[in-house]
């Protein structure tokens, strides 16, 4: 990758950042404008596509889209060469320059290099103003094959019935489709982007054929609202039938190639499969740094993931040098009021919480919650999750007060901007419920769990992992109350549905095996238990290696049950042979 796109990036941060005021200028083709909206979109940044809102540059749009948004400093217009496709409109630039800077803000105009050298030649007044002009090379990739609009084998059936005017206006629903069901994936809202996902591919799949690059953006798409409902066989088949297009088309060393592998890998490590995960997360890196360099968010985002996947197995240190790594060059990027820091700091608290780092993990809780309440408000889904997560860490010091009293903070949010029905919102009245439950108000606790449990089977469905997760904490509560067969009976439908969609050697299966083990011991019923202790052990020990706490933990478990029970026995004798089994 040319350094260009590197300081692109980061002049980005400087303007987004620092600067009061002006007019500045990002020559890029709109694939290079999608990805820079993409990772601009979240943060403090209000973007206007007009790809989405196609007409002729106007004014008093622009400026009505500016007031009515008062407390927003940077505005991204992106395909604005598509608002410039006459004289008129570049005169009606030319002439408004003057208003524009009037308004007191920072505009941020993505543009086409053709669309560029309109600029220069058609409104240079306009250009005479433009503070800084940000220029963004393409990828560079080997030669490929074009792909034709319409497959040969569709021709006959499409000729004479869609006029090239209609078909393109079908693509620009389809585009518009695949924009919204992304806003509706990020809101939880994974039935309607669904629906959304599948109309934009009949479309496309009619017109382009399912084998078209175009497709893979969509199979993506799917793939991701797929994963997040739980259903990650299906996830797993549509990432990869998204990177095998890419690879034919793009080559192995493309970014989106490289994405597709992030994607896959993520699904893995959803499931468990963490070595799988790992080695798809170095490959994916591999090629961000090769292509975009070491200093591109798509590469800090690398060194995210994999972080992750190294916290699964309980490698902390590795995880933390490049959680640290990540945050370091997207401070530089994004600069450190943009939401996805607060993401990164929130990543790193998650770790030391781990660890058992409750002080700096609560440091860094805040700092990401001052980022939330700044920029996006006190009433953002955001927000609640922040004051959720620094609830949790007091929860762990026992600070149930504090907890309380924030976990009901972000309860309110969530039922007022998500809705009671949520997926979310049914994660706070689980979280509340447990502090209930530490306080050995177990009535309390019950009912929220309940209520948790009800939305979770209504809006995910009883086979989904966060639905099993609902039924064992509801059974932890049955248990506390001495109400072990209904206990029991929860416990096993969690362990259920996570050895379903999870596998028998996925970490959660084992904690649930961890659960049913303890459950037994408690009603006398000992062999059942040391069976399952034993499977908790073996799982956690392959994945997490003997030195892990959690292997640890379900050691000490399994060594106490067996040795009080069968004394006569040599415990690490019993243990070598069942682990060769």
């Amino acid at each position: 990758m040319s350094e260009n796109r590197q300081d692109g990036f980061q002049t980005l941060g400087w303007i987004i950042n620092n600067s009061e005021q002006g007019l500045y200028l990002v020559v890029a083709e709109e694939q290079m404008q999608k990805e820079i909206v993409g990772i601009y979109r979240k943060g403090a940044v209000e973007v206007y596509d007009y790809k989405q809102r196609p007409g002729a540059y106007i004014f008093r749009d622009l400026q009505e889209w500016v007031l009515s948004l008062p407390e927003t400093k940077v505005f991204m217009i992106a395909n604005f060469h598509l608002a410039l496709q006459d004289e008129e409109s570049l005169k009606r630039l030319n002439f408004s320059r003057d208003m524009i800077d009037g308004l007191g803000k920072n505009f941020i105009f993505l543009i086409t290099p053709y669309g560029d050298d309109s600029l220069v030649c058609g409104a240079y007044d306009f250009y005479s103003f433009v503070k800084l002009r940000i220029l963004f090379d393409d990828h560079e990739t080997e030669p490929v094959k074009e792909e034709k609009i319409i497959p040969e084998e569709d021709e006959l059936v499409l000729e004479n019935v869609e006029e090239p005017e209609a078909l393109k206006q079908k693509l620009a629903e389809a585009y518009v489709l695949i924009e919204q069901a992304k806003e509706e994936k990020d809101k939880g809202h994974y039935s309607e982007s669904e629906k959304m996902l599948l109309h934009a591919r009949k479309i496309k799949e009619k017109l382009l054929g399912p084998e078209h690059l175009e497709m893979a953006e969509i199979y993506f798409e799917l793939a991701e609202v797929y994963e997040g409902q739980g259903r990650y066989k299906e996830a797993e088949e549509l990432d990869k039938k998204s990177l095998s297009i890419r690879q034919r088309v793009l080559g192995e060393e493309h970014p989106d190639t490289a994405e597709s592998y992030n994607n896959l890998a993520g699904v893995y490590e959803s499931q468990g499969r963490y070595r799988e995960a790992e080695e798809l997360y170095e490959k994916s890196l591999k090629i961000h740094v090769k292509e975009q360099g070491e200093e591109h968010p798509k590469t800090a985002t690398c060194y995210n993931n994999l972080a992750g996947v190294y916290q699964d197995q309980g490698r902390y240190k590795d995880a933390e040098e490049l959680y640290k790594k990540s945050l370091s060059i997207n401070e530089k990027i994004l600069g450190k009021k943009h939401p996805g820091i607060a993401t990164y700091y929130n990543n790193v608290a998650v770790l030391y919480t781990l660890q058992g780092r409750y002080r700096e993990a609560e440091e860094l809780y805040e700092k990401s919650l001052r980022i939330h309440e700044k920029v996006q408000g006190e009433e953002h889904p955001n927000t609640a999750a922040s004051y959720n997560n620094l609830a949790g860490v007091y929860t762990l010091q026992g600070k149930y007060r504090e907890a309380k009293e924030l976990y009901e903070k972000s309860l309110r949010i969530k039922e007022k901007v998500l809705g009671e029905e949520h997926p979310n919102t049914a994660e706070s009245y689980n979280n509340l419920a447990e502090v209930y439950e530490r306080q050995g108000r177990y009535k309390e606790a019950e009912e929220l769990h309940e209520k948790s449990l009800r939305i979770t089977e209504k809006i995910l469905g009883e086979e989904h992992p966060d639905t099993a997760t609902s039924y064992n904490n509801l059974a932890g509560v049955y248990e506390r109350q001495g109400r072990y067969k209904e206990a029991e009976k929860l416990y096993e439908k969690s362990l259920s549905v996570k050895e379903k969609i999870l596998g028998e050697e996925h970490l959660d299966t084992a904690t649930c095996y961890n659960n049913l083990a303890y459950l037994y011991d408690k009603q006398g019923k000992y062999k059942e238990a040391v069976i399952y202790y034993l499977k908790a052990y073996k799982i956690c020990f392959f994945k997490l290696g003997w030195n892990h706490p959690k292997t640890d933990s379900c050691y000490k478990s399994l060594e106490k049950i067996y040795t009080e029970n069968y004394p006569e026995k040599d415990f690490k004798q019993f243990l070598e042979e069942a682990m060769r089994d």
